[in-house]
């Protein structure tokens, strides 16, 4: 695995990270008991939420292409 492939998959895990605590926060903060894809709902329709995601890809292939 070369240093670019690395790269890609540490920030997979990092957006993986940030998702599930995302949701567990917006589920802490509605409730659990009301629906549990709830959180996962209102992540999906963040448009703020694929902008970052977005951003973060950009950076880490452009990276991969520079190098």
């Amino acid at each position: 695995m070369d240093p670019s492939d690395r790269a890609l998959l540490g920030v997979a895990g990092i957006v993986g990270a940030l998702v599930a605590a995302i949701a567990f926060a917006a589920g802490a903060l509605f409730g659990f008991d009301g629906s549990a894809t709830r959180p996962l709902r209102l992540l999906a329709v963040e448009p703020l939420t694929w902008i970052v995601i977005a951003a973060l890809l950009v950076a880490v292939v452009g990276n991969a292409y520079i190098e």
